[in-house]
């Protein structure tokens, strides 16, 4: 609040401390304390004395005291079991009506750095001018009857679904045109960089027109829902801002004090703060808000997730049933759990088993509970033996090239989790109730990721394919293993966002952490602002005798910059970085340049990439993080280049 004008740090603070937006009379009479020279801090404690303060943070605290002990029966939806590393809240400007209120008092309560502009959805507004060093991310709320209203004729966007005379078809279409008009102006006006995210409509109940009503057809049940599936398709396509859907946490909580379009009317499309479910939800859109963050931010993602089976994907030991009944093993919480899982190797997380059975009965009891509803195939590694959990886990390690930061191993046994973190301290790990580890790996932000690229389904197979190749590789001479790969990189040159491999170049780039020259995380609207600026991806799509392994490098130029260079750990020790490095220096000297500047920052965790530059006869700026060569170096014998 220190950065506000001292009009807005007035309204900020009856907000924060009176639960309530600033009456002429009291703002007036701050205002002139201000004028006279008295300090905010002064001015905060007296107004933190007054009585209506005092009954204000007594009320606060018995409502805290009351969702604490509700919050037994009703869990948060979105979970922090994954979590690791503490980060400073992130920075909101709040662009909305008054109907925003109610969110931006929970933030302040929770000591959230929101701001809040005050912003109409018509077409005839000017959006704020926000500075893009005081926020990290910006979330818009747009006002549903507004929109609604420019879609009617007279505008009223209220009650006009209770026309018969109306055709709500028409009034959809336009209400879709006006929708997509008033998110590209807002969008104009947005600083370079930012994120920004787009609230959801709250979607009225289906049941409007009564029981035997067409509640789902052509209604404002419908309308609404439509509204709601053309921004999120509008903002994927446009590609700089976010859908941010919130109707499932209110689903979560349920509408009954918390919805007002019971006691209010359907397109007021607003929350309750008053009602203890109503400040849960705006906790969660807050929570949600920052986990988004960390998913764009690519911070401390998991990346493997290790599976134990016997009371972990079915419930019992197996070993010890005379006769298996499938059903009675898998329903339930085992089936939402492999549900779980699948999910997650949809999203491009690697799975791993840690079991200790007899690997060829399990195995078969394995067909024989699942079918194909879930395969040993969909799992990258399967260690089913008698040896300790924590040497079965060193061989997943080492056959994904996975650090044991970014893995996350589930056992129902509190002493197989204690043996494993002996040896893996950094390892995350769940055990106890096995009805929450469904919910942890489908809400948690560190399984989340930005987007679902082609490659994400594909990496289970791609390190399996890894495996055979190094398998081979034990066997042979090294350079006749090499030449023996047939390996091949293909070259595209990135310049924008329309590109057909723009987003599987930006998840490389963001969840690649040990052959990564700087570590740098890139938003979707950073990345398109270094590309406008004059940069360029270098992206290298590799196939051998083995595999397609689709896009495995990538390498950022601007200028005789070489700004970053990333590899995927599925390909280390090939010279892919080398063959990258060569076409780089080559495409830049195309464009005059006989000089090259790299980059490299340690992180702890890129020591992978630390002698990078200096192999391909690069010298370090004395005191920097800068190295500098002229010389193109050698390129690998044994890959052939195409493209570029």
């Amino acid at each position: 609040m220190r950065a506000l004008p001292d009009t807005e740090f007035v309204e900020a603070i009856y907000q924060r401390y009176l639960g309530r937006a600033a009456d002429e009379v009291g703002k007036a009479h701050y205002l002139h304390l201000l004028g006279d020279g008295w300090r905010r801090a002064r001015v905060l404690k007296d107004l933190r004395r007054s009585a209506e303060a005092r009954c204000y943070a007594q009320y606060r605290r018995r409502r805290v005291a009351i969702a604490d002990f509700m919050r037994q029966e009703q869990p948060p939806l979105l979970p922090t079991d994954l979590r690791r590393l503490p980060l400073p809240k992130p920075r909101i400007a709040l662009l909305g009506t008054c109907l925003a209120e109610g969110l931006l008092q929970v933030a302040l309560d929770q000591g959230w750095p929101m701001r809040h502009y005050l912003a109409d959805s018509g077409l005839q507004n000017v959006g704020p001018e926000i500075a893009p060093d005081q926020f990290d991310a910006v979330l818009v709320n747009l006002t549903l009857r507004s929109i609604l209203g420019m879609a009617v004729d007279g505008g009223e966007g209220d009650l006009f679904h209770l026309r018969s005379d109306l055709d709500i078809t028409q009034v959809q279409e336009q209400a879709l045109m006006r929708l997509r008009q008033v998110m590209d102006r807002l969008l104009v006006g947005m600083p370079a960089g930012l994120p920004v995210f787009f609230l959801a409509f709250l979607e009225p109940p289906p049941q409007l027109f009564g029981v035997f009503g067409r509640n789902r057809h052509r209604s404002l049940y419908a309308l609404v829902r439509a509204l709601n599936d053309a921004m999120e398709q509008a903002l994927v396509e446009q590609g700089r801002a976010y859908f941010f859907e919130i109707n499932d946490i209110r689903q979560y909580y349920g509408d009954a004090t918390a919805y007002d379009g019971y006691d209010a009317h359907y397109t007021h499309h607003s929350l309750s703060a008053v009602s203890l479910q109503g400040e849960w939800i705006y906790r969660d859109i807050l929570e949600r808000l920052e986990g988004a963050m960390r998913v764009l931010r690519a911070e401390d993602p998991v990346k493997l997730i290790i599976t134990d089976l016997d009371n972990t994907l079915w419930r019992g030991v197996l070993a010890e049933e005379d006769e298996i009944v499938p059903w009675q093993h898998t329903e339930g919480w085992p089936l939402g759990y492999a549900e779980a899982l699948l999910e997650c190797k949809r999203r491009g997380i690697l799975l791993a088993i840690c079991s200790k059975n007899d690997e060829g009965p399990t195995r078969e009891r394995f067909q024989q509970l699942w079918g194909q509803r879930l395969r040993l195939e969909d799992f990258c590694s399967v260690q089913i033996n008698w040896q300790p959990k924590s040497q079965n886990i060193a061989e997943i390690l080492r056959i994904t090239n996975m650090l044991p930061d970014y893995a996350l191993f589930i056992d129902d046994n509190p002493l197989e989790i204690a043996e494993v973190t002996r040896e893996y301290p950094q390892i995350r790990t769940l055990t106890g109730d096995p009805e929450r580890w469904r919910h942890v790996l489908l809400y948690a932000p560190e399984t989340q990721v930005a987007q679902v690229t082609e490659e994400s389904g594909q990496r289970t197979a791609l390190v399996q394919a890894k495996k055979v190749r190094d398998a081979e590789a034990q066997s042979m001479d090294r350079d006749a293993w090499l030449q023996s790969l047939n390996l091949t990189l293909r070259f595209d040159r990135i310049v924008d966002a329309g590109h057909s491999r723009y987003a599987r170049a930006l998840e490389l780039l963001n969840r690649t952490n040990q052959f990564n020259t700087t570590g740098q995380r890139w938003s979707n609207a950073e990345m398109q602002d270094w590309l406008a600026s004059g940069g360029w991806l270098l992206a290298a799509r590799g196939e051998d005798r083995f595999a397609n392994h689709g896009l495995v490098a990538l390498a950022l130029l601007r200028g005789h910059g070489i700004e970053q260079v990333v590899l995927s750990c599925r390909v280390f020790g090939l010279g892919i970085e080398s063959a990258l490095l060569v076409e780089a220096l080559r495409q830049m000297q195309e464009h005059g340049h006989a000089d090259f500047v790299g980059h490299f920052t340690a992180t702890g965790r890129n020591d992978a990439c630390r002698d990078f530059w200096p192999a391909h006869g690069f010298t370090q700026e004395a005191g920097s993080s800068l190295w500098r060569g002229s010389m193109e170096p050698d390129a690998p014998t044994w890959i052939r280049s195409e493209g570029g």
